[in-house]
């Protein structure tokens, strides 16, 4: 393999002809080719080793079980002209219904801090988030999924995640687990997300 260094001398210099470089690993300009190609990532593992990737969540494990017919909240909100990419993971071990709301009127509830999943990175995000608040007002239905746990000796949980949404600054979102499923079940739910501004 040959590696082509690149000398900048200028970065205001109109030229003719560009040709992509990237430094590597020992901070050189190189020029991108066959043997050294474009690097790339998906975008969320570009959000992990930026450390902008959050998540908060609850869960509801065997020993606290979901009541048939009950419900798991979480109500997010973020700050001024921080504008979330958000994807909602759901599980449930038989039936269940997601809803997800905007502009939800909620109040009390437990305060959930959002966990920096690049755990080497000092960024917090700029949310504030509720499990199981009371909900007033539950606002306008974006979305609604369905979680099919099964029937009989078939029955085995199923989980369910959402298209990505960029929810707006200042207003609150909620997100609903409801267990219909005819008996109490452990559940899951988690929110991820990245934020810009």
């Amino acid at each position: 393999m040959s590696k082509i260094f690149l000398q900048r001398e200028s970065h205001t210099t109109a030229t003719r002809h560009t040709s992509l470089s990237v430094k590597d690993a020992d901070d050189d300009q190189v020029l991108v080719g066959s043997d050294y190609p474009l690097p790339t990532r998906s975008n969320g593992a570009l959000r992990l080793a930026e450390g902008n990737l959050f998540s908060v969540g609850g869960v509801n494990l065997n020993s606290d079980k979901l009541a048939d017919s009950g419900s798991m909240y979480i109500a997010i909100a973020f700050a001024s002209n921080v504008y979330a990419h958000i994807y909602v993971d759901g599980f449930c071990g038989g039936d269940a219904e997601g809803f997800f709301y905007e502009a939800a009127q909620v109040s009390g509830g437990t305060s959930l801090t959002p966990q920096r999943l690049n755990r080497s990175s000092s960024l917090n995000s700029n949310s504030a988030s509720l499990l199981n608040p009371t909900v007033t007002t539950a606002g306008n239905l974006i979305g609604s999924y369905l979680l099919f746990g099964g029937v009989g000796k078939k029955a085995i949980g199923s989980d369910q995640t959402s298209p990505a949404y960029i929810l707006k600054p200042l207003t609150t979102y909620l997100f609903e687990l409801k267990n219909v499923s005819g008996s109490a079940q452990a559940a899951e739910m988690r929110l991820t997300w990245y934020e810009e501004t």
